[in-house]
């Protein structure tokens, strides 16, 4: 495959440039990895020179190279390093795939999952206990993981965690106990995992540079050219940092900072306004984004927060991470020194919260400039908080492929008419709030034309058609999504997002255009190339 880092020109079919001001275009000239000319042939030519190399296309459409708002790319390719548990269909299936993988890793002094696996895939549909667990390896501490907000710990990581029948729950987490208060192993919400993780010693620096360079590939093969990072360790982010250095980040990260788990939200603001940087920090290959906060659970897991109680659970509202107070410390301390917040936010209670604390922080700072984030917020997001979120120029960072692989369970726990008013796209859009898309890979998967296709049809398989598709968008405001919006949510809206002369040429090219191609084609429209700095990393 040659490499067109060089000065050269760009030809396709069509041009899809997301610039208002010349929304199409024949050919793009790339001088020094930026692009000179976005217009005809003969445009580009003018501005490079009639013996400009040509990069011919043929028929392909160009579109920005996409982006992806909340894609866990490290965690994603540990996946090709850790215990993988995404094939197994049962208990005691993960029972044996866990028992090889320490036969095979003599040398781990931990077995730990990678995330990107699914409850609904095993037949009993639930995680397995610390008993399983242990037949499994009786010998090392195990720790399995699923989607960042459960996990399963089998008996020797559980005394590692110093963690017996009389722990209480941490706050805004939950150990699994059985009929009699013993301990299942089972951890829910990430109060609780890190009462075992952090026990774990983490990954060395090589496996995971083997793990961010494995998806990284995937991620170039798949149209992304840029990615959101959430919830970074201060080993992940100098890891990040240590490949951009050398030259080994083949895309463009926003990295965004996790609060330390266990300290208090007084010490994490001294932390963060002590190192000197904030949000939007960086280079153009690397940045610093929002701090990761974890407000409640998910909706699929029953731990989102909601403003009425769980259906069938006296009370239960699910659960909030953070309690009011400590949230609107946190805001205040963290907006007041110039960092920008991604709360994880689910339920409506939690979004309310969000929004209440947000307003707090306004008075401290102002938010707007600060590209705040409510990730996922979708499942009931109220009126008020559409027009607080334009108010506050707070993006959301959603991801529709949670809406097709969730909605059964909102169905399950919730109802009809409530998995069908999730994840309403449509209506934030039309309250003028602007969206973000993204994967929340390895939970979902990560491909930025499936996320498309979902947002644009909102298929559900079961229904045989769309379900909400009040909450369709159309195809333009979809690419939006991945594109010039998501852009904005990187901190990298000067550089990337939209085709224009001085942005990087950072583009893919598709089989088809997806603004012309029936809207139930758009998940498989072939990937053809991806190029960063006018730089080639895929080529079909």
């Amino acid at each position: 495959m040659r490499n067109h880092a060089d000065d050269h020109i760009v030809r396709a079919g069509s041009v899809i440039t997301m610039d208002a001001a010349r929304p199409r275009a024949e050919a793009l000239a790339v001088r020094g990895g930026r692009i000179a000319a976005a217009g005809s042939l003969g445009e580009a030519r003018a501005a490079l020179g009639e013996h400009a190399p040509v990069l011919d296309l043929g028929d392909a459409t160009v579109l920005p190279g996409l982006i992806d708002t909340h894609m866990h790319l490290l965690w994603t390719g540990l996946a090709h390093v850790l215990l993988d548990l995404a094939g197994e269909r049962s208990i005691e299936g993960i029972v044996r795939a866990t028992r090889a993988w320490a036969d095979a890793h003599p040398e781990a002094p931990w077995v730990v999952s990678s995330d990107g696996w699914e409850i609904e895939d095993v037949a009993e549909r639930r995680l397995p206990t610390r008993e399983e667990l242990d037949r499994a390896c009786p010998d090392r501490p195990v720790l399995i993981l699923r989607c960042g907000h459960e996990g399963a710990a089998n008996s020797a990581a559980l005394a590692i965690a110093g963690l017996t029948d009389g722990t209480p729950d941490p706050p805004g987490g939950r150990l699994g106990r059985d009929g009699a208060g013993r301990l299942t192993g089972v951890l829910i919400e990430p109060p609780a995992i890190e009462l075992v993780r952090r026990h774990m010693p983490p990954q060395d620096d090589r496996t995971r540079r083997i793990g961010i360079a494995a998806a990284a590939e995937q991620a170039l093969a798949a149209g992304l050219t840029s990615v959101i990072e959430p919830g970074l360790r201060t080993e992940e982010l100098a890891t990040y940092q240590g490949m951009n250095e050398d030259g080994e980040l083949p895309l463009r990260v926003t990295a965004m900072p996790l609060l330390v788990a266990g300290a208090s939200v007084e010490d994490e603001i001294a932390r963060l306004s002590g190192i000197g940087v904030r949000s939007g920090f960086g280079d153009d290959r690397l940045r610093l984004g929002p701090v990761k906060v974890f407000l409640d659970g998910g909706g699929s897991l029953g731990t989102a927060y909601l403003r009425e109680p769980w259906p069938g659970r006296c009370g239960d509202h699910g659960q909030l991470l953070l309690d009011p107070d400590s949230m609107r410390t946190l805001a205040a301390g963290l907006v007041g020194h110039g960092w920008s917040l991604g709360v994880h936010a689910v339920g409506g209670g939690a979004l309310d919260l969000l929004f209440d604390v947000l307003d707090h922080a306004d008075r401290v700072a102002p938010v707007k400039p600060l590209r705040c984030q409510a990730i996922h917020a979708y499942l009931t997001p109220s009126e008020q908080n559409m027009a607080d979120a334009r108010r506050l120029g707070v993006v959301v960072a959603t991801q529709p492929t949670m809406q097709e692989q969730f909605a059964d369970r909102l169905i399950s726990q919730l109802d009809r008419a409530t998995a069908a008013s999730a994840t309403p796209l449509a209506t934030w859009h039309r309250a003028g709030v602007r969206l973000a898309g993204g994967s929340d890979s390895p939970v979902t998967p990560f491909q930025p034309l499936r996320g498309i296709w979902q947002a644009v049809t909102r298929h559900h398989a079961p229904s045989g058609g769309p379900l909400g598709p009040d909450e369709r968008l159309d195809v333009d405001a979809a690419l939006r999504m991945y594109t010039s919006d998501a852009a904005y949510a990187a901190f990298n809206d000067h550089a990337v997002g939209v085709l224009r002369p001085g942005m990087r040429a950072d583009w893919v090219a598709l089989g088809a255009d997806p603004t012309q191609c029936p809207p139930h084609e758009l998940r498989d429209v072939p990937v053809l190339a991806t190029a960063v700095d006018g730089a080639l990393h895929h080529q079909t």
